[in-house]
């Protein structure tokens, strides 16, 4: 892997892990509340344009989108954090098995 290849699959990692905290936060402002709202919408949608959308970020950062899903729909924690997804990162970002460089699968 190129370190372009990295550093464009960290960028939408980095989407994802923003969608988490936003989705478990615990909001402040108005407009922290939409975020919240967007991002459990994004995070849970499984049909249409916005679940597309989800599963072309998640495949386009190597991480398999159905382990996202599911991580966040039974996650029942305190709101979380870079820091603590960091410690996590194996539960929740593990990178999709049986891809290559471009995020397909080479099985298929």
């Amino acid at each position: 892997m190129t370190d372009d290849e990295s550093s464009y699959r960290r960028m939408w990692a980095s989407v994802i892990i923003q969608a988490l905290i936003d989705a478990t936060s615990e909001p402040k402002t108005p407009s922290a509340k939409v975020h919240k709202v967007q991002a459990r919408a994004w995070l849970t949608a499984e049909v249409g344009t916005t679940a597309q959308n989800f599963d072309e970020v998640c495949l386009a950062a190597n991480i398999e989108p159905s382990r996202v899903r599911t991580f966040f729909k039974s996650y029942d924690g305190p709101p979380l954090t870079l820091h603590i997804l960091s410690r996590m990162r194996d539960a929740v970002l593990k990178e999709r098995p049986n891809a290559n460089n471009h995020g397909y699968d080479t099985d298929s």
